[in-house]
């Protein structure tokens, strides 16, 4: 006869051997992306978003407060510059960005640079943190281990997160904050809905449009039944994060609304166009689907979840379509890459990709090696060249136009810049490119920018402290490699583990 006590203790084991398998399939995801975006991180930050969150940090190590020098941000109390951006990534990155100015002074080069790129790693870890949290959530929706293996690899090589892994934004942030609060309030624990909740109030420290995540998971929650504390959760924790962000405005500018940003850029006007651009236009800041193709798949992975998970599928797609519809009434037009906005939808859209099943993968692989070939031209160079040169050219408007001809469209013309930029690196000296720090191009002509000039590869620059590029190369191509063999690794350990679990259902 058969002991419960020993039944107990054999699911107890199975349930400790599952756990420590998936601890190891996130493990691989997040340590191999690590090293294979390490390779390719930028030697600095190009753009006002970046080095003004920049400046944030750099005035938390080296001044306690959150100013910043004059002409970087905006006037606010006291005759200060304040940040007009968000609090989260900057005081996160403060250690990183300590680590830099120290770097800088030891080896002597322009401090801009080497804090630039520490903080730089920050998005570097948060997107491969993502990684594996797309992988999470893909086994909470029910998917196969396999599935979710790739999901999660094709959103960190076959997305823009391949992209916005290089930037000091704050989408990598928000990305991992929604991937980890959609994960957390899947959970069946209060403890677990108690995290998703302080990750909604977080999120709006990281960017306002978080304020989408509280009330999709409270009504998750709600009709999922769990006690009123757990659903009320998330929207009370919006709550808390809206008032942080509000006493933030009043340290900067002694107003509880104001941000400094242009509020009037929320309109109706031309918010259709934006609305249906943000998935279909090839041009400036929009088309998921030509930047991020292998979300297509997601619709297929949303029609399968709902016949088994319909509520989770439902949480996913609303908090999608929360960024979406948002920023539908957002009257952008800066020098970002593609569907920028929607970048922190894209763990979940991926998650339900991952639920479409074998017979999709071949699609799911070639979805992927299109959208990593629209991506790829911003491993080398720095996306905003191709508008440096629409500025100088005078065609400026149409490149970042939404809905133009597609032949201005940064989509069909970042290859060529990337290989301007790349001739142009050849020829440049390095350590001439560093003595003009923080010196601004002449006039218009924006492409004589110093960060224009190089491959934009950290290794590219260690000639200015005596190493020889082909010693940054070999350094990157090693953490290629050693990337590369950790995903196989962590694939393995997948597949075997899922042949494993067929076997004993047999």
């Amino acid at each position: 006869m058969v002991n419960p006590s020993e039944i107990q203790d054999s699911t107890l084991q199975e349930r400790q051997l599952a756990h420590q398998q998936v601890g190891k399939m996130a493990f691989a995801l997040s340590i191999g992306i690590t090293l294979i975006y390490l390779a390719f991180l930028k030697p600095g930050i190009w753009g006002f978003d970046g080095n003004d969150m920049l400046d944030v940090s750099k005035s938390l190590v080296t001044e306690f407060d959150f100013s910043v020098p004059p002409g970087s941000g905006a006037l606010g109390r006291d005759g200060q510059y304040y940040s007009i951006r968000y609090p989260l990534l900057p005081i996160i990155a403060t250690p990183f960005v300590a680590v830099g100015l120290v770097l800088g002074h030891w080896f002597n080069i322009p401090t801009n640079y080497s804090s630039a790129v520490c903080a730089l790693v920050v998005s570097v870890l948060l997107t491969a943190l993502t990684t594996s949290l797309v992988a999470l959530l893909a086994l909470r929706l029910g998917s196969s281990r396999t599935g979710a293996y790739l999901a999660a690899l094709c959103f960190a090589l076959g997305t823009t997160a391949l992209v916005y892994s290089r930037e000091f934004f704050a989408e990598p942030l928000l990305s991992f904050i929604t991937a980890s609060s959609l994960y957390l309030a899947l959970g069946k624990t209060s403890r677990e809905h108690a995290g998703a909740s302080i990750l909604s109030g977080l999120a709006l420290t990281a960017k306002p449009a978080g304020i989408v995540i509280g009330p999709v998971l409270s009504a998750y929650l709600l009709l999922k039944r769990y006690p009123l504390r757990n659903a009320l959760g998330p929207l009370l924790g919006t709550i808390m994060g809206f008032m942080l962000f509000m006493a933030y405005n009043y340290l900067r500018f002694g107003s509880l609304l104001s941000s400094g940003q242009n509020a009037s850029k929320f309109t109706l006007d031309g918010m259709l166009a934006r609305f249906i651009g943000l998935i279909l236009s090839p041009g400036a800041g929009g088309g998921l689907i030509w930047y991020c193709p292998p979300t297509i798949l997601a619709i297929i992975g949303f029609r399968k979840a709902l016949k088994t998970k319909p509520l989770e599928a439902l949480a996913i797609v609303g908090i999608f379509g929360g960024y979406w519809l948002l920023h539908s009434f957002w009257e952008f037009g800066g020098w970002s890459w593609g569907p920028r906005f929607l970048v922190p939808a894209l763990p979940g859209l991926m998650a339900l990709v991952a639920l479409i099943g074998k017979k999709w993968w071949k699609w799911l692989i070639g979805l992927t090696v299109l959208g990593f070939l629209a991506n790829a031209p911003t491993l080398v160079s720095y996306f905003q060249r191709y508008y440096a040169e629409a500025l100088d050219g005078g065609y400026i408007n149409r490149a970042r136009a939404l809905w133009d001809s597609p032949s201005y469209a940064p989509l069909f013309n970042a290859w060529g810049a990337a290989y301007r930029q790349v001739s142009s690196a050849l020829s440049t000296n390095i350590r001439d490119v560093l003595g003009q720090v923080g010196e601004p191009p002449p006039g218009d002509q924006m492409t004589s920018a110093q960060l224009l000039h190089i491959v934009a590869v950290w290794w590219w620059v260690l000639p200015a402290v005596g190493i020889p590029i082909w010693v940054g190369g070999l350094l990157a191509a090693l953490l290629i490699g050693a990337g590369v063999w950790v995903l196989r690794w962590g694939w393995l350990q997948a597949s075997a583990t899922e042949q494993t679990n067929l076997t004993r259902l047999r």
